[in-house]
């Protein structure tokens, strides 16, 4: 004869309806905000800028031109640009019109480094300037893609430049 649970052993059903409406709020509430920053983290490109073949800027200032001819010139100091020391950026802007805000996003080429994007504040002289950081990586070498993200009201351009960084 097999033995029947007593009421104690069984479960309670409103305990069970209770984990799976606490774990429904939670599953929403992930979705919310995967949703809401999915924009920031990857902000729709209105016009990308290509990649500008002659351009090192270890060793200096470098310029993305875009297909309507606005140009923007990006500038990292120290040279060489040191990792886990702080670096300053300017950016400079030529035939494009002033942007609402202007950013700097740095993202590892072959391995992601998370999210590390620098706003950067217009000075006097229409450049823009901020301070950022690069992070150690377990690689010898890191390549690494910096895009000046110009955001507008119809839309993002982005100006990429690449460099590389050895672990020291």
């Amino acid at each position: 004869m097999p033995i029947q649970p007593t009421d104690r052993e069984r479960p309670d059903a409103r305990v069970a309806l209770l984990w799976i409406v606490a774990a429904m709020l939670i599953a929403s509430a992930a979705g919310i905000a995967v949703y809401k920053a999915w924009p920031v983290l990857y902000p729709q490109t209105a016009e990308r800028a290509p990649l500008p073949a002659d351009c090192d800027l270890r060793a200096g200032p470098c310029e993305a031109v875009f297909a309507a001819g606005g140009r923007v010139w990006l500038d990292i100091r120290p040279r060489g640009i040191p990792v886990v020391h702080p670096l300053e950026i300017r950016v400079r802007l030529q035939g494009l019109p002033a942007p609402e805000r202007v950013e700097l996003d740095f993202a590892g080429v072959d391995m992601d480094m998370g999210y590390n994007r620098v706003a950067l504040a217009r000075d006097a002289a229409g450049e823009y300037a901020g301070t950022g950081m690069l992070p150690v990586c377990v690689r010898d070498r890191m390549t690494w893609e910096a895009r000046v993200l110009l955001y507008r009201p119809d839309g993002v351009l982005a100006a990429p430049f690449r460099f590389d960084t050895a672990r020291r």
